[in-house]
């Protein structure tokens, strides 16, 4: 059953209330938010209470600071659909803007989480923050919490091993700085998933399809992996999954000024433009490289494909 879907947690219902409740920004929703959430279900289950998640858009930082740039690991569409794969009764989406972040720590437990959700027990992670300059922490929300009929749960970072057998505490910064690398698989550790972006079929330049590889050029809104040439799947609008060997950058070849996404769809000759895609990176095959003409590119473009057909499962690797 889909939850309630809210913008104002002045609108919640009043026989939802006295459940679980998490809050964050679940940038990627990552190993680390997936932890707590289920631990959250699981909670809700056990005592037989509803289940609440509370998350923003944009991300409070778009807000706080304007000048910095904050391109998102997920398109709010997927964030909303990742949040819902953990079954709240209710999902909070609030939209962000000065005035609720100048909402002080005690007014929001207040007015918000007791006034009115009317929650029993918040679980989040170590690092959460609420209020006016965070001045809220977990620490806080021990103390203070009860007093509001507030009990507290909190769920320990998250650990992965990467690929180069380091061992590391999952967080959305870490997920970045691996997707802006080309560290795809290590992001997929920190994920428990591909790194998926979502996006329009746009036209292209249609070089590819006069050297023999037509691309789906997508139009993107996430976080780019680092330029080059990835393995991975794209999944199409009816739900069919294919093998995708993906180009992110500018083409030099073709002395190319615009980083595109362009995905080369194995076995697949259909029109896609105007229809929403999503391309999941499973691995990293090359850098993007400058070749002297068409014919040395094609040679090199059979290579990734032929990569990408061997490497890359069509099963769901979800």
């Amino acid at each position: 059953m889909p939850p309630l879907l809210l913008s104002n947690p002045l609108d919640f219902p009043p026989a939802l209330r006295s459940g679980v409740l998490s809050i964050g920004n679940f940038d990627g929703v990552h190993a680390g938010h997936a932890k707590m959430l289920s631990t959250g279900r699981a909670e809700a289950a056990r005592r037989n209470i509803p289940f609440t998640i509370m998350t923003f858009d944009p991300h409070p930082a778009a807000i706080l600071r304007p000048g910095v740039k904050r391109i998102p690991l997920t398109t709010t569409e997927q964030r909303r659909e990742l949040l819902c794969s953990f079954s709240p009764d209710v999902l909070i989406v609030i939209p962000t803007t000065a005035e609720f972040l100048a909402m002080s720590a005690e007014d929001f437990l207040r007015n918000i989480v007791q006034g009115a959700i009317g929650a029993t027990l918040m679980v989040e992670g170590p690092s959460f923050t609420f209020g006016k300059g965070a001045k809220g922490t977990v620490e806080r929300l021990k103390v203070e919490g009860p007093a509001y009929g507030i009990e507290t749960l909190i769920v320990p970072t998250q650990q992965v091993t990467l690929s180069d057998l380091t061992s590391v505490k999952v967080s959305s910064t870490l997920t970045r700085w691996l997707v802006e690398h080309g560290r795809v698989k290590d992001a997929w550790q920190c994920l428990k998933r591909p790194y998926a972006m979502r996006g329009d079929v746009i036209a292209g330049q249609k070089r590819g399809r006069t050297i023999g590889f037509p691309t789906a050029n997508v139009r993107i809104a996430q976080l780019l992996p680092a330029a080059g040439i990835y393995a991975g799947r794209a999944q199409l609008p009816d739900g069919r999954l294919l093998k995708a060997a993906i180009s992110v950058g500018t083409n030099p070849t073709f002395d190319g000024k615009i980083t595109t996404v362009e995905a080369y769809l194995l076995d697949f000759d259909e029109d896609l433009y105007g229809q929403t895609i999503e391309v999941e990176f499973h691995r990293w095959i090359r850098e993007m490289l400058a070749f002297s003409g068409a014919g040395p590119l094609i040679e090199r473009i059979k290579q990734d494909v032929k990569e990408t057909q061997e490497t890359v499962q069509l099963e769901d690797a979800r």
